[in-house]
């Protein structure tokens, strides 16, 4: 397989790159991979590498802004080399890439998110928009290639009802220690990087959620990048983590984990991973898109600042309520969420084209 992909994946703290990372060393695991990384890499990619528990090939690019023309030279050399019998292209930006794989090889779209809603989401929120992409024309593209890579259940549906079964459904897995229900503490825990939509959400709830939330004895973790846009010293009740590396150590000491974000499509990898915590989550229906039927049962769902900080005043003040909608999370998390879960339709499908070949 040919990997493709300008996510830098090999450094944390953000969800793409967790998704990139994760579904890559599944791929190393099953079959023969070569990763093309279109741009520059620093040092850290190479040391990712070297660190990888399966074996790949690491190509790059030769320039810190690669150009459409020149990336598509490389990659025709790249596939005169590999002769790769898949080619995976992340993220539908890399479509013109494509042209460039010869005839007969097995082509994968890893669409992360539907563009389109992406689009219409931040046009609701009056959120700028580069290219106004619809769901229509986006199926145009996505109709090339023998299978089509959806993150979340939603997505997948809407495809699926349309290219059938070379629609697959591929989420994120992710498997964590359960945290403990600590009883008397009031901890709200939020984890981002500084994506835009983050960003967006969590100025949102400074503005509309914490004011209610500040006199009920409640403190606020923020870990990640995301916390940079608190200011120095950080306001009463609010402490900063900043970057935590460990994933299991990033949920440790939180009681409710929130998601404040407006808009933004496919999956939230933030709000499942405290899911698979075992922790009760708050947040919007963005925050929950492809999660809503698990709505007052695995979480809680509010799209008002009234109504989230109610939702979450209500999981500090019942501890049963806690650790009921906690221990639910987690019950989905683990059956939905192992590797096995999430992509063995992917590795069977690659491993019936070689049983083909052969």
């Amino acid at each position: 397989m040919l990997f493709v992909t300008r996510s830098r994946y090999w450094q944390a703290g953000n969800g793409e790159a967790s998704r990139t990372r994760t579904l890559l060393e599944a791929l190393a695991a099953a079959c023969n991979l070569t990763v093309f990384f279109p741009d520059q890499a620093d040092a850290g990619a190479r040391a990712a590498v070297a660190a990888s528990h399966h074996r790949y090939r690491f190509v790059t690019g030769n320039t810190a802004q690669a150009e459409a023309p020149g990336i598509i030279v490389a990659m025709k050399q790249l596939c005169r080399q590999v002769a790769p019998d898949v080619v995976l292209l992340s993220r539908l930006q890399l479509d013109f890439l494509r042209l460039a794989v010869p005839a007969g090889t097995r082509l994968v779209m890893d669409t992360h998110d539907l563009v389109s809603d992406n689009a219409a989401s931040r046009q609701r929120e009056g959120v700028a928009v580069q290219e106004v992409l619809d769901f229509e024309r986006e199926l145009g593209y996505l109709r090339h290639y023998d299978r089509v890579l959806l993150i979340q259940p939603d997505d997948h549906r809407r495809v699926a009802a349309v290219l059938g079964e070379r629609a697959l459904c591929v989420p994120h897995p992710v498997m964590l220690a359960a945290q403990p229900v600590r009883s008397g503490s009031r901890v709200i825990g939020y984890a981002a990087s500084q994506w835009i939509a983050n960003r967006h959400g969590f100025r949102w709830f400074m503005e509309d959620v914490w004011p209610a939330l500040a006199p009920h004895r409640v403190e606020l973790d923020v870990a990640g990048h995301i916390a940079a846009l608190l200011p120095k010293p950080a306001p009463a009740g609010i402490r900063v983590r900043g970057f935590v590396p460990d994933l299991g150590a990033l949920w440790q000491g939180m009681d409710v984990a929130i998601n404040p974000v407006r808009w933004g499509s496919g999956l939230k990898i933030k709000t499942v991973e405290a899911m698979a915590a075992g922790l009760p989550v708050v947040t919007t229906g963005e925050g929950a898109r492809g999660l809503a039927a698990l709505a007052g049962d695995a979480l809680l769902l509010a799209d008002d600042g009234p109504a989230f900080a109610d939702a979450c005043l209500r999981l500090l003040d019942d501890e049963a309520l806690r650790a009921r909608i906690g221990a639910r999370a987690r019950a989905w998390a683990l059956e939905n969420l192992s590797e096995h879960a999430c992509f063995g339709a992917l590795i069977d499908w690659l491993r019936s084209g070689v049983a083909a070949q052969a």
